[in-house]
């Protein structure tokens, strides 16, 4: 889930930057592959910045990080380099201010790393 909330963010950052009408671009991505129950669930919300509704981002952090953490030290570790990233992506929202945005927020993270205001 945490990836796909990761490409919704950036697909809604990209077609903003490069000027394109982004419900209408996410409307004709979502029809194909990159299509998913996450971008007909946060879409909406991403789009009109509704990042209120849902549990904290605070939560998504820990849960992660609980799941990078089983195995640890043990032969039969874990490594999970996509629950890392999404991990250090949501713990940029928490430091930027934003830990008890819920996960949809994560836009905000994607926006700052590309010098887009908001």
């Amino acid at each position: 889930m945490a990836g796909a909330v990761v490409g919704l963010g950036e697909s809604v950052a990209f077609a903003n930057a490069a000027g394109l009408d982004a419900p209408l671009f996410l409307d004709a991505v979502s029809k194909g592959a990159a299509g998913s129950r996450v971008m007909d669930i946060f879409s909406d919300r991403v789009l009109r910045r509704e990042f209120g509704y849902g549990g904290s981002v605070r939560y998504i952090v820990k849960n992660l990080g609980m799941a990078l953490e089983v195995g640890d030290g043990q032969e039969e570790a874990n490594v999970l380099p996509g629950a890392a990233l999404y991990r250090q992506m949501f713990t940029a929202m928490v430091a930027n201010g934003d830990g008890d945005l819920s996960l949809q927020g994560l836009i905000t993270v994607v926006e700052r790393l590309n010098g887009i205001g908001k």
